[in-house]
């Protein structure tokens, strides 16, 4: 019965096989007939396009593959940019969160930096309270230290006026008693009671004399500042009295003078002569300012403690040192304009004639000298300032080398001493 039934199933496969292989025949059969029976009819004319389609069709099938490719290679380069992205993406984003820390971190920091300006501000009012008071309990120390030391200044002096009166009487007593040791031994002409007589009228009269001589008070005299003949302190003395003021006055006319003459070939030069002219009206007027700071606070005041004017006249010291510097560095900067003048002068004698810039070069040359003159008169105003300071604190027993050093090795790359 198994058997029987598998033979008819086999049996129908194969049915279905020959029929579908037989359709498959007639069909190709059908399509190779009706193919022919097209090219059998289409017109003599058509077939002449035959190669020029199949052209086309190799044209169109080349394009076609260059096509793909072209598709292929930009899904490759989209799949590389996405991968690039975001390795951008994950590298800004660390990159953000780096930030933000050291964001966080700065802004820790200013919070820390205006708590310090906040203390520090706080300290500066708590020194400048405490400065004020010392300087209160110094003046009040000094003018009772000063009256009494005059108090008792008068007193020796007194004791040692008795004693040199003392001492002069006893002096002129030993002579009188020789004298009268003689007129007991013979060998003087006169009496003892006329001596005895003479000798009281001689006391008497000694007493009355310095009766009617006034004499100075000592203490008027004690308060008074030893007198000695010198120059005036260059700290006193203004930018007017050092002649810088006036020649700086002068600088600015000639100035204008050279603007008015001066042609293209020279426009570069009166500017730099301008710019230097500024930097010397500058520094005078820094130096105006610390002498008057140095007049409103006598350094050689003699009624402040000592520790607090060696240490005022070290702040002195120091801002003259640096305003020494800067004289320097000006100096500089006027050699370098001399260089610019003489290339100018050498590039106006190649290209004009020499009576063309006869007047600008001569206005030019009174500007050299008294730019000149004017950075020789700072330098030596300034040297005298620091040479009075030095003196002031060598004679209060500071040590005046020591501020040196400190300033030139601070300044050494600068300027030389």
């Amino acid at each position: 019965m198994a058997t029987s039934g598998e033979c008819e199933g086999d049996g129908e496969e194969n049915g279905e096989q020959f029929l579908f292989q037989q359709t498959q025949k007639l069909l190709s059969l059908y399509l190779g007939v009706s193919f022919s029976v097209f090219l059998a009819y289409l017109p003599e004319s058509s077939l002449a396009l035959l190669p020029k389609l199949q052209t086309q069709t190799r044209d169109i099938t080349a394009r076609l593959l260059t096509a793909e490719e072209q598709l292929r290679q930009m899904k490759s380069r989209r799949k590389e940019d996405s991968k690039a992205n975001a390795r951008v993406v994950e590298i800004f984003a660390t990159h953000r969160n780096a930030w933000q820390a050291e964001e966080k971190q700065l802004l820790q920091q200013i919070r820390d930096q205006r708590a310090k300006i906040e203390e520090l501000e706080r300290e500066t009012h708590e020194s400048k309270r405490r400065i004020e008071e010392l300087q209160d309990i110094i003046g009040f120390i000094s003018t009772t230290s000063g009256a009494a030391g005059g108090e008792q200044q008068q007193e020796e002096e007194q004791q040692m006026e008795e004693a040199f009166a003392a001492e002069d009487t006893r002096d002129d007593q030993l002579k009188f008693n020789g004298v009268l040791n003689v007129a007991h031994n013979g060998n003087f002409p006169f009496t003892p009671d006329l001596l005895a007589s003479a000798s009281s009228k001689f006391w008497a009269d000694r007493a009355t004399v310095w009766q009617d001589i006034q004499c100075e008070s000592l203490e008027s005299l004690y308060h008074m500042k030893h007198f000695v003949a010198r120059r005036e302190s260059p700290w006193k003395v203004d930018g007017e009295s050092t002649g810088v003021s006036s020649k700086l006055k002068l600088l600015e006319q000639e100035l204008l003078n050279l603007e008015k003459l001066g042609k293209s070939d020279f426009s570069r030069v009166p500017s730099l002569m301008r710019k230097q002219a500024r930097r010397y009206q500058a520094l005078t007027a820094k130096i105006d300012d610390l002498c008057r700071r140095m007049q409103a606070s006598d350094p050689s005041e003699p009624t402040l403690s000592v520790e607090f004017r060696t240490q005022r006249q070290t702040e002195f010291l120091l801002e003259a040192f640096r305003l020494q510097q800067h004289a320097s560095e000006t100096g500089q900067k006027l050699m370098a304009l001399q260089t610019e003048i003489g290339k100018s002068y050498y590039k106006d004698d190649i290209g004009s004639s020499g009576s063309a810039k006869a007047g600008t070069k001569r206005s030019m040359d009174s500007i050299r000298n008294n730019l000149q003159e004017v950075q020789r008169n700072l330098e030596i105003w300034l040297a005298r300032i620091i040479g009075d300071l030095e003196g002031i604190l060598a004679r209060d027993g500071s040590c005046s080398s020591r501020v040196r050093e400190y300033c030139v090795s601070r300044y050494n790359s600068h300027f030389v001493q």
